[in-house]
């Protein structure tokens, strides 16, 4: 489904996995192409990316409501594939993201921004995020319903705090775009979920609501084995520890480059079309995305180095590379080719 106002306005398309019954949503700015995804689920990897692609979006942030039990998340897949910052509350205690939030921070998306709000409860590390009037509540307000408390510090009081003190305190016309639905809805209003929400709704006090709560006896999730510690990972096997980042300068490449030696790798990931116009003398072209093809050829270099145009590809391949058991990388994080060329060092 695609909900779009105007010609120049965000626009939302939103997925869902029948295995998880979960809504994935990828947010465009339609002027800048810049685009979000929420709540990507590993199984539905290859549909996302054929959307981003064949929308061309500029994809910058992986965002995640909270570590789900149900389903394994894409985020770090899609990381790899387009640059993409994975994105989650600081109080989530994720390790290997880009980007941790609080309550009340921004991202900015295009001509828009993207409003955390610490909404605490389902688990202690959920973030509901608000973009115009509309909100994505991920698991802490379902339609007519809200997530469990029973696992992953959930907590019942602070759920019914995050519902009735933040997010019912929203304009009553906010949309609200839920992680989760199980009777084929697939939005409701602030208004409405005031009113209507079986567990919340109508002014409902905290006692009803933990007794409520308190009474669902609901079964633990199928995959919850083994999606939380995937989830913990990005959705990658990874080990945190193999992460090598350092500030690197083109200057300090050129003196790696000057020595000439072959136990040494420089990689280029940009675009082949990039790297054809004019690169480094003999650094390898590995397009971001692409490393998995190489893996192998590059165990057997002592150290690599990686560039790109503006150091935000570098820093992901980085990251990629380290994810498949690779150590001894350096990344230039904070300029690229442009400074290598504004230096005046040699361009094959």
């Amino acid at each position: 489904m695609t909900i779009s106002t105007s010609p120049k306005t965000i626009s939302i398309k939103q997925f869902f996995d029948r295995d998880s019954c979960t809504y994935t949503y990828l947010l465009i700015d339609t002027e800048s192409h810049q685009g979000a995804i929420i709540d990507g689920v590993k199984e539905q990897l290859k549909r996302d990316l054929q959307y981003i692609e064949e929308l061309g979006i500029e994809l910058l942030y992986a965002i995640e409501t909270h570590v789900h039990a149900d389903h394994i998340s894409s985020a770090g897949l899609i990381r790899q594939k387009t640059g993409a910052k994975i994105v989650y509350s600081q109080a989530a205690g994720i390790k290997s993201i880009d980007i941790e939030l609080n309550d009340g921070d921004e991202l900015t998306l295009g001509r828009y921004h993207i409003k955390a709000i610490s909404t605490p409860g389902h688990t202690s590390g959920c973030m509901s995020y608000l973009v115009n009037n509309m909100v994505f509540t991920g698991d802490t307000l379902l339609i007519r319903g809200c997530g469990r408390t029973d696992f992953q510090q959930g907590r019942s009081e602070d759920l019914y705090h995050s519902v009735t003190e933040k997010l019912f305190t929203l304009p009553d016309e906010t949309i609200v775009y839920p992680g989760h639905d199980y009777n084929g809805n697939t939005s409701s209003t602030i208004v409405e979920e005031k009113q209507w929400n079986a567990r919340l709704g109508k002014q409902k006090s905290l006692v009803d609501f933990i007794n409520i709560m308190d009474n669902l006896n609901l079964t633990l999730p199928k995959k919850i084995n083994e999606a939380v510690p995937a989830n913990e990972a990005c959705g990658i096997n990874v080990n945190p520890n193999t992460y090598v980042h350092e500030d690197f300068s083109m200057t300090s490449l050129y003196q790696i480059w000057q020595q000439k030696n072959p136990e040494y790798l420089i990689i280029d990931n940009r675009t082949q079309e990039e790297y054809l116009a004019g690169h480094i003398p003999h650094s390898q072209n590995i397009p971001l995305g692409t490393e998995p093809d190489h893996l192998v050829a590059l165990k057997r270099f002592e150290h690599i180095y990686i560039y790109c145009h503006s150091g935000r590809r570098s820093q992901t391949a980085l990251t990629n590379l380290a994810m498949m058991g690779l150590e001894n990388i350096t990344c230039v994080s904070h300029s690229g080719f442009a400074q290598w060329q504004a230096l005046g060092y040699p361009i094959e």
